[in-house]
């Protein structure tokens, strides 16, 4: 059996007649995002930032485990934080840019030589 080597993902985002709220949507899962109520939404879900963010995340723990699973690192847990830090009143030119975005891996299991590869593994992917 071949196995498959091209993927797709789609995700859908649609509008929910609230003001600043989208409803979303992959596969059969829906969920709300709003826009921040400093832009005039209601800030009350969860926002495209904070979405964008979490799926960085996610994928960084997911690579990182099947990595260090495949090259059979030792590797217990995964914990991966992102911020970002935007400042509105600076003006672009199209989507929104963070001036600043730190990412953090906390790693159990690995020495250190271990989880320093398996976080630029993820850095150059």
């Amino acid at each position: 059996m071949t196995q498959q080597t091209v993927h797709s993902v789609k995700v859908r985002s649609y509008s929910s007649g609230t003001q600043g709220r989208a409803i979303c949507q992959a596969r059969n899962h829906h969920w709300i995002a709003d826009d921040a109520d400093y832009n005039g939404g209601p800030g009350e879900e969860l926002g495209a930032g904070e979405l964008f963010f979490s799926g960085l995340t996610a994928c960084a723990v997911n690579m990182v485990q099947r990595v260090a699973r495949i090259q059979e690192i030792p590797l217990v847990r995964t914990d991966v934080t992102v911020e970002g830090i935007r400042d509105t009143s600076i003006p672009t030119n199209g989507p929104a840019v963070y001036q600043q975005v730190h990412m953090i891996f906390e790693l159990a299991g690995p020495d250190q030589a271990q989880g320093q590869e398996l976080v630029d593994y993820y850095k150059g992917h």
